[in-house]
């Protein structure tokens, strides 16, 4: 295979006011045709600031390039070098010769514009050619990334598409002019499994089908397993480890790359807590980074497992208790209208009629795909959503029924974390404000003092610090304003919390934190949780008893680890089946069949 792509001692800066910040520091691989790099790394590694300076797509200002060489090669083997290429120029390789896809396809389409137009305009812009044709081959390439109705979807808006829809769109998009590299930056990140299993198939099967080079970014080692064929390793913006993916996977020899794979949930072990980064390095004052232990993934993980008999113990005290949630014959329809006079002319079934228990002191996972009914029914029970049918009853009290002053008391018994911890966060309080807010709407203690006294012990139990307490939402990370949230939740003293998604979109170490986090409140505080997630391995590590969902209804409920063991429904066991698992006798599977 000859060599595409060369990235030598890349250095990207970002400037403020009173600091420069190296995000991509001394960067150096190299990239063949028809090979997947893939990129691996916590947020702010440096992974998408290497795709965005090999796209010469870095903002100036803040951003610059400093320092580096970014080789591109032909066929014949010569080379240019794309950072000194004037921007015009530039244009040709980007798009034409070196494509994209953005991890968040809702933000890089236009809103206003057809999903088909904004294929048509990339390829009339690169290959000159008429309307008509650019349209026919537009509706080829909806064909060729398995979109149901090309005909009808070209003419789509993309509020009209689900979200594995507008990714095949991006997909169609940077594929539309045959590409030498493809960059894949996130593109799964907030996709089902099942989803995302498609797209990474639809990927390797494009890759082959045009001899295409791709980098594939992500913070999912698991991910990374499904499609890579080397890997980097990227912690503050340095490489700290490459190899190919069999290498990394069987012998990782950086403790940054050993914790990563570590925390990831398992399959096939129950564990107390899941690990973390930090259980495997140290890093010093001056920047160095030492192993804390020199045992391997598997002895951490031995020491951290859970026997059966202990799962089955606590599975039978639980089994015993009344429960505190009752859910009967739950139905929440949405009316379908259409017409002038918006008539009725059928209803969405989203919540089924569907009936569950939970315990006091229970975790009961709800998985299932997007679209299966999961969060309408955490927000029915809430009645943030009103049911149409059904009973909910919590504590020996109907919730369908209360009216709105008692369903405010009730309220302080039952919270929510929300998906999106930024947009559940008002971005003009500080966070010990939101925090206090929730105390005096309920009149949880006496005084101010005294709730901003409880408020900076929520702050510490969620592991942030005193001085949190009057920052704002922007000056966080998305796992610090999870935190935040968990804190805002219990800040009302309740007995049952919903979590809606709220680790899907956080870094596999920062989901650990957070995981291992609800796990130490529960049994601290004594929470009941319904957890709600799409990604079953998450909710097997955290739950006692898992639900499954499929278009509104419940179509399995067992014990987490005996649903994993032996899934009677043909939906669960397809779930179960595409998880990447990441495993070295998966890699070699995948190796051998290519």
């Amino acid at each position: 295979m000859s060599q595409l792509l060369e990235v030598r001692n890349l250095i990207t800066e970002f400037r403020s006011e009173n600091r420069i910040t190296k995000a991509v520091n001394d960067v150096s691989f190299s990239l063949k045709r028809g090979r997947t790099l893939g990129i691996v790394g916590e947020s702010g590694s440096g992974k998408s600031v290497t795709s965005l300076s090999v796209m010469r797509l870095i903002p100036d200002p803040p951003g610059k390039i400093t320092q580096g060489n970014i080789l591109f090669y032909e066929k014949d083997g010569n080379a240019t070098d794309l950072l000194t290429l004037p921007e015009e120029t530039m244009r040709t390789y980007r798009g034409n010769r070196i494509s994209m896809i953005f991890q968040e396809p809702m933000t890089s389409l236009n809103p206003v514009f057809r999903c088909g137009d904004q294929i048509i305009e990339a390829i009339m812009l690169h290959q000159k050619c008429s309307k008509a044709e650019a349209r026919e081959k537009t509706l080829q390439l909806l064909r060729m990334v398995k979109l149901p109705r090309p005909e009808t979807m070209i003419d789509q808006y993309p509020h009209q598409l689900s979200g594995g829809q507008k990714q095949r769109i991006m997909i169609a998009m940077a594929m539309s002019c045959n590409p030498a590299l493809l960059i894949a930056d996130e593109p799964t990140t907030a996709l089902d499994v099942t989803v995302q299993a498609t797209i990474l198939d639809l990927m390797r099967e494009l890759q082959r089908e045009h001899d295409m080079a791709m980098m594939f970014i992500t913070h999912d080692l698991g991910v990374v397993a499904e499609i890579a064929d080397d890997v980097i390793v990227m912690y503050k913006g340095k490489i700290v480890e490459t190899g190919s993916v069999q290498q990394i996977f069987e012998d990782p020899q950086h403790p940054y790359t050993k914790g990563l794979l570590a925390c990831r949930p398992r399959l096939d072990m129950k564990l107390k807590v899941l690990p973390t980064v930090r259980d495997f390095m140290e890093e010093h004052p001056d920047g160095s980074i030492s192993e804390r232990s020199h045992d391997g993934v598997t002895e951490v993980l031995t020491r951290v497992a859970i026997t059966k008999d202990e799962i089955a113990l606590r599975n039978s005290v639980l089994a015993q208790k009344t429960p505190l949630l009752s859910v009967k014959d739950l139905q929440v329809y949405f009316p379908i209208r259409t017409g002038l006079f918006s008539s009725i002319k059928g209803y969405v079934k989203a919540v089924d009629s569907i009936s569950f228990d939970v315990k006091p002191g229970e975790t009961l996972g709800l998985v299932g795909e997007s679209g299966c009914g999961k969060t309408t029914t955490g927000r029915a029970i809430l009645r943030l959503v009103e049911p149409t049918g059904g009973s909910v009853h919590f504590n020996n009290q109907d919730v369908t029924t209360l009216s709105s002053s008692e369903l405010k008391t009730l309220r302080r018994d039952m919270q929510i974390i929300f998906q999106d911890p930024y947009s559940s966060l008002n971005p003009r309080l500080s966070v010990g404000s939101a925090i206090m807010e929730v105390m005096r709407v309920h009149s949880i203690f006496n005084s101010d003092n005294e709730r901003k006294d409880y408020a900076q012990y929520l702050l510490d139990k969620v592991n942030l610090l005193p001085h949190h307490f009057n920052n704002y939402p922007h000056e966080f990370s998305g796992g610090q304003r999870q935190r935040i949230c968990i804190a805002r939740a219990l800040a009302m003293k309740p007995k049952f919390i919903i979590c809606d998604e709220s680790v899907s979109a956080l870094d596999v170490s920062v989901q650990a934190q957070v995981l291992n986090l609800l796990v130490q409140l529960r049994d601290e505080f004594n929470l009941t949780y319904i957890f709600i997630s799409h990604d079953l391995s998450v909710v097997k590590f955290i739950s006692d008893r898992i639900a499954v969902m499929n278009a509104g209804k419940i179509v399995e409920m067992e014990y987490a680890q005996q649903l994993y063991d032996m899934p009677k429904e043909e939906y669960t066991r397809s779930l179960i089946n595409a998880i990447p698992k990441g495993t070295v006798e998966d890699i070699r599977k995948r190796k051998i069949s290519q």
